[in-house]
């Protein structure tokens, strides 16, 4: 019995942190088309100011995909993967 109530507490405990990470992330940028015009916007000048950075090529590489992602219709996909693209290079 103990087991089982542990292992709720931690299911429960997972998808509270999970939900708090979505929350942050979403209220960062919407995922739509505005939100994605945003970020490619961001990801371009991040591109432009890093590329001197080791993880220049990986970041533009992260930053196409998102773009074929909003293009789409994906948009959380595609703004999930610009924030990826921007981590890379240590932009916000």
């Amino acid at each position: 019995m103990t087991f089982a109530k542990t292992a709720a507490a931690a299911a429960a405990l997972s998808m509270l942190l999970g939900a708090t990470g979505a929350l942050a992330q979403s209220s960062a940028e919407p995922a739509t088309s505005v939100g994605c015009l945003h970020m490619a916007k961001k990801v371009s000048a991040a591109l432009d100011a890093n590329q001197q950075s080791p993880n220049y090529s990986a970041a533009r590489t992260q930053a196409q995909g998102a773009q074929g992602f909003c293009a789409q219709g994906l948009y959380k996909i595609g703004v999930d993967g610009y924030a990826k693209a921007l981590e890379m290079l240590g932009a916000s």
